[in-house]
């Protein structure tokens, strides 16, 4: 995962490069647009290292996955922009341990997320970069959270705040990219405890989105 995290930052800090010379993308913004985009999903933390509450450090995560979802921009000036965005990514949810030998056992199971925010983008002056600040939600959904949620109480709906950088990208006169890297922090207890001691404690969660879009001008 760590290869993928450094190739994609890679990729986003050479067209961030790119950008900062060629602000004319900028000037031409239209005031509406909506922008689909592709992407990955990165969740770093674990949500909890011992999930069964025995000292057997089972671990919690979800996994890295593919993540589709669109943007409604509004800049209200040059500079600022409010933005209404939405994410899905069919992410997974893995529980591992390793035994004394150093080997890691692990399973998984299917599960989704829906990210979904409002944020303010801010654009300095003669660049094309803007950077974002916001707040939304981070709901999980499947069968495996279904049943979480009926049997022990998780709250799958989690609340977030949403830190990010972002960079357009002019391809053609008409035609150009959007590249943005954001994170989604909140806090999570995932309760898969045994019957009776089933919180594991809430612990922060840093899920990090990085995605290409293409924005599309609604109106001038």
């Amino acid at each position: 995962m760590t290869k993928r995290i450094r190739g994609a930052v890679a990729i986003a800090g050479l067209v961030v490069a790119s950008a900062v010379v060629t602000p004319g993308a900028a000037r031409g913004q239209a005031k509406f647009e909506l922008t689909p985009f592709v992407g990955s999903f990165y969740p770093l933390a674990k949500m909890c290292t011992d999930c069964n509450n025995n000292s057997t450090n089972i671990r919690g995560q979800l996994l890295s996955s593919a993540v589709v979802g669109g943007r409604l921009t509004y800049w209200f000036s040059h500079t600022m922009a409010f933005e209404a965005s939405g994410a899905y990514t069919p992410s997974r949810i893995q529980v591992s341990a390793q035994d004394t030998t150093g080997f890691v056992l692990g399973a998984s199971a299917k599960g989704n997320v829906l990210l979904m925010s409002g944020r303010l983008l801010y654009r300095p002056a003669r660049t094309n970069l803007h950077f974002i600040i916001g707040g939304g939600i981070v709901h999980r959904g499947g069968n495996v959270w279904s049943t979480a949620h009926d049997s022990s109480g998780t709250k799958v709906t989690s609340p977030a705040g949403i830190l990010g950088i972002g960079v357009r990208a002019a391809v053609t006169p008409k035609f150009a990219l959007t590249v943005s890297a954001e994170g989604n922090f909140y806090s999570f207890d995932p309760r898969l405890g045994p019957s009776g001691n089933q919180a594991n404690g809430g612990k922060l969660q840093a899920d990090f989105v990085v995605a290409v879009g293409v924005p599309i001008t609604l109106s001038r």
